[in-house]
């Protein structure tokens, strides 16, 4: 879908930036291995330690699995909308586009059926919750002013580490 292309470098950059920030906001921030904006795959861009990509393991329990699972089907769903609304919200100071909520809700229930066996009414409660919560977020001036400073920042060092990552959007605690 063309939609989830980015368009130009800031395009990207502030999607980078609403990933990052949806990671923060949804007590990932350990997950975060660096944000690249010139890496070759432009999934790549904000790179998710190995904890993230969960394979299982004999020695945890079913019900334990299954949580870490819905954990991270969770967290990546809300990058996904964290990084669109702020392309959209922010960067271009725009509603996010119909067909790209469609696209979005469509790909949250393939990934819920695939990766946690979610019902179809478990999969939009938070699909809503958190589409609800992100838009919040997005429309915060606050949150807007660190959006713009870390995507200025991303554009001019090219990439971040971690820590460096995680000390620009710091200022998000204060809001």
């Amino acid at each position: 879908m063309d939609t989830l292309r980015y368009s130009d470098e800031s395009d990207r950059a502030y999607g980078a930036t609403g990933a990052a920030i949806g990671l923060i906001i949804y007590d990932g921030e350990g997950l975060l291995a660096g944000i690249d904006l010139d890496s070759e795959d432009p999934n790549d861009t904000v790179a998710l330690s190995q904890e993230f990509y969960f394979a299982g393991n004999p020695g945890v329990s079913a019900k334990a699995a299954w949580n870490q699972m819905l954990k991270n089907y969770n967290l990546g769903i809300s990058m996904l909308m964290a990084n669109v609304m702020c392309r959209y919200v922010v960067n271009r100071r725009s509603a996010v586009p119909s067909d790209l909520l469609t696209f979005m809700r469509t790909l949250a229930a393939s990934e819920g059926h695939d990766s946690c066996q979610l019902e179809d009414d478990e999969i939009e409660r938070l699909f809503d919750k958190n589409y609800n919560y992100l838009s919040r977020v997005f429309a915060h001036r606050g949150v807007q002013s660190v959006a713009h400073d870390f995507a200025s920042a991303l554009m001019s060092r090219r990439s971040l580490s971690p820590h460096e990552a995680l000390e620009l959007l710091s200022a998000l605690n204060m809001l």
